[in-house]
């Protein structure tokens, strides 16, 4: 929208309120005139009566209509000296002399006295369209919108709508940093530390059933040997880092405890995607004796995209 279009539209948003504002400020003051020239002439007449020579019917009196035209006429040429917006057609059936008004445009009033009933009718001059417009509403725009142009010239054009781009989360994984023995969500990026034994085969458990899905790893049996050598290859990694290693630790010994440390971690770092947890758990074992012999610790549902190593 060129500056141009904006300030006649601010010109035409200043000026219609003002305008409608005086127009009907000046309605409103011409009603009210027009009621009190009306009372104002009715009062004039009931004064004037007792010397006003009327037609009476019951007293069969003729009355003078030259008398009561000349009245009528005195009383009109005041009202337009007084510039009122009330004319009188007629008083008890006699026409003033100057009205050119059509009866059927009068209004109709009675006064009530003794021995008569007195009609009197009155025209009441309509306002000017003329009048319900000023220019004074159109210079108070011109100052509103000269005072208010900096504002005006800044205002904004319409921008067409951007699509939503809607993105994408990136899947959440484990991540493990070897440099300071942390597991971490990716998602939150919320860090729980573990120990070097857990630690080494944790990895190493994912490592290998990401490669070997058909494998049962039972609790009863033992630990498979490539698992061993995956959990001593990152152990050795932790050395190499400078992590403080007093002996390599036997994998294949307390495994239930080993375990118990590896979930009770991933139980911290899944607290706000519990729902995710079940790829990255090793199952719990449920029941004794014979039910135990058949519980799988393995992760039959890892792949490579569901962890990562930092420091490997």
């Amino acid at each position: 929208m060129s500056n141009k279009l904006k300030i006649a539209c601010a010109l035409l948003l200043f000026l219609l309120p003002l305008q409608l504002c005086f127009s009907l400020t000046t309605y409103f003051q011409h009603q009210t005139l027009v009621e009190q020239s009306v009372a104002s002439v009715q009062t004039r007449i009931a004064l004037d009566l007792p010397r006003l020579s009327l037609p009476n019917d019951k007293l069969h009196i003729v009355g003078n209509p030259f008398a009561v035209t000349a009245y009528l006429d005195k009383i009109n040429q005041q009202l337009l000296l007084q510039e009122l917006p009330v004319q009188v057609v007629s008083l008890q059936a006699i026409s003033a002399k100057k009205s050119n008004v059509s009866r059927a445009d009068s209004k109709r009033y009675q006064l009530l006295t003794p021995d008569n009933q007195v009609e009197i009718k009155l025209i009441e001059q309509p306002l000017p369209f003329i009048a319900l417009l000023s220019v004074w509403p159109l210079l108070l725009s011109i100052v509103g919108v000269y005072l208010s142009k900096d504002h005006i010239k800044s205002w904004r054009n319409p921008e067409p709508a951007e699509p939503e781009v809607l993105i994408e989360q990136e899947p959440l994984k484990i991540l493990i940093n070897l440099q300071n023995k942390m597991v971490i969500n990716s998602v939150t990026q919320h860090e729980v530390p573990l120990a070097n034994k857990p630690l080494c085969f944790y990895i190493a458990l994912m490592e290998f059933c990401q490669n070997n899905k058909d494998i049962t790893l039972n609790q009863n049996k033992d630990v498979p040997e490539e698992l061993v050598e995956l959990a001593n290859k990152y152990f050795y990694r932790l050395i190499d880092l400078g992590h403080i290693v007093r002996k390599r630790p036997n994998f294949t010994n307390s495994l239930e405890k080993t375990l118990s440390e590896i979930r009770a971690a991933l139980d911290e770092v899944f607290a706000e995607h519990p729902e995710e947890k079940e790829i990255y758990y090793p199952p719990k074992a449920h029941g004794e004796g014979s039910r135990s012999k058949l519980h799988h610790y393995g992760l039959n549902k890892i792949d490579k995209i569901h962890f990562e190593v930092i420091g490997k």
